[in-house]
C-alpha cells in the first residue's frame, strides 16, 4: 500500500501542471475518473491487476485532491484561510464517515460491496465537478 501512496508524489505535480493548461475543472473530472478506472481494477482476482487498480487509484485521488485544495483560495471571495481549514475540516470529517459506513459495507458484502460504495462517492464527486465546472465556465 506504501508503495501505491508513492504515485502521489509523482500525480500532484502533474496534476497542478495540467490545471494550467486546460484549467482546474477537466484535471479534477479526469483525476476522479482514473480514481474509478482504478477501483474497477482491484474488483478482479488477479493480484497484477489489483496492485495496478492500487497505483491508479492512489494517483488519481492524490491529483484531484491537489486541485481541489488548490480551488479553493482562487474560489473564495474573502476569508481564505477559513476557507481551506472549511475544506480540510470537511475532508477529514467525510474520510471517518466513509471509513466507517465502508466497514459496514465490507462486513455485509466483502470487498465489492466497498467497490460499490467507493464508486457511487465518485460517480458523487464527477457529478458535483461537472457541475462546478459547467458553472464556473
Amino acid at each position: 500500500l506504501s508503495v501505491a501512496y508513492l504515485t502521489g508524489t509523482w500525480s500532484s505535480p502533474k496534476a497542478g501542471a495540467m490545471t494550467v493548461r486546460y484549467g482546474r475543472g477537466p484535471v479534477l473530472l479526469f483525476s476522479t475518473a482514473v480514481m474509478l478506472g482504478g477501483l474497477l481494477l482491484t474488483l478482479f482476482s488477479s493480484l497484477w491487476l489489483i496492485f495496478i487498480g492500487m497505483l491508479l487509484f492512489s494517483a488519481g485521488f492524490f491529483a484531484a485532491h491537489s486541485v481541489a485544495s488548490s480551488w479553493i483560495g482562487p474560489r473564495a471571495r474573502r476569508a481564505r484561510g477559513q476557507a481551506s481549514s472549511l475544506y480540510l475540516f470537511s475532508y477529514y470529517l467525510g474520510s471517518s464517515m466513509a471509513g466507517t459506513l465502508g466497514g459496514v459495507f465490507w462486513h455485509n458484502y466483502g470487498w465489492n460491496g466497498v467497490g460499490g460504495f467507493i464508486a457511487l462517492m465518485l460517480l458523487a464527486a464527477l457529478l458535483t465537478g461537472a457541475c462546478l465546472h459547467k458553472r464556473l465556465k
